[in-house]
């Protein structure tokens, strides 16, 4: 059993649930994890992190998730992504998502919509998913309001929540991070995007029970993200771990 945790879906053809489906056979992917995606263009990503670019999505297309969930049953879980800027409406809609449904846990995208990660909606949004036992899903940027420390803010001020750290961090190693993974047990670590030296530093540092496979799909190959994992040497039971273990307990709490 594979499950990526982590993978973008849109309504482009590239990005589709229906091209996602085809790598996963290609992959030996069973499932996965999939949020909203398409918010801004990717080419420009250095101009959205600089700030210098904002999306002009204000509410995420989660509208996608949710037919994708549909139209392909017990083969997706579909995390809900939230713009905190829409407060006290993103934090219901959240809730109604989770409750009604189907979907199993939150996704926030600073780099879309430039929010602090200790704002209030946030922190509101981080003790919901602690009530409702869904995870709580982030990456980080070089920025102040949403960097890892700020991060490891809610993780440490929320011990009852599942946090995933998107992409092991920031950049291409994030040492820093992995020290906030040896303060706090309820962090766990996810894999795309991030280099092979962090990950085998994540894995020796913490243990494959802290480490969970994405793929970043539609901007990484399922096949390549996935080689990524084997490259590592593991054992066979760090790398069930890695690939299926860590998700599927995580996700089971939604039940």
């Amino acid at each position: 059993m594979i499950i990526d945790a982590h993978a973008h879906v849109c309504d482009l053809d590239y990005g589709s649930g229906d091209a996602l489906v085809s790598q996963y056979e290609k992959a030996g992917i069973d499932k996965g994890v999939i949020v909203p995606g398409g918010m801004i263009d990717v080419r420009k990503m250095t101009r959205y992190i600089s700030g210098e670019e904002k999306s002009e999505s204000i509410y995420p297309p989660n509208y996608i998730i949710e037919e994708a969930m549909k139209k392909y049953p017990g083969r997706f879980f579909g995390l809900f992504c939230v713009n905190p800027h829409l407060g006290d409406e993103g934090i219901r809609e959240f809730e109604t998502a989770v409750r009604e449904k189907n979907f199993s846990g939150l996704k926030l995208a600073p780099v879309v919509h430039q929010f602090s990660l200790t704002s209030e909606t946030v922190l509101q949004l981080a003790e919901l998913c602690g009530e409702l036992g869904v995870p709580f899903y982030s990456h980080v940027v070089f920025s102040p309001a949403a960097s890892t420390k700020k991060f490891a803010h809610l993780v440490k001020e929320f011990p009852k929540t599942t946090f995933i750290l998107g992409h092991m961090g920031f950049g291409p190693a994030d040492t820093e991070a992995i020290e906030y993974g040896r303060k706090y047990q309820n962090i766990y670590f996810e894999t795309s995007d991030a280099s092979f030296l962090i990950i085998k530093e994540a894995l020796k540092t913490l243990g494959s029970e802290r480490i969970i496979f994405g793929t970043e799909f539609p901007m990484y190959h399922a096949c390549s993200a996935i080689q990524n994992i084997y490259a590592l040497d593991c054992k066979p039971d760090e790398l069930e771990n890695i690939f299926f273990r860590n998700i599927s307990r995580i996700l089971t709490k939604t039940a």
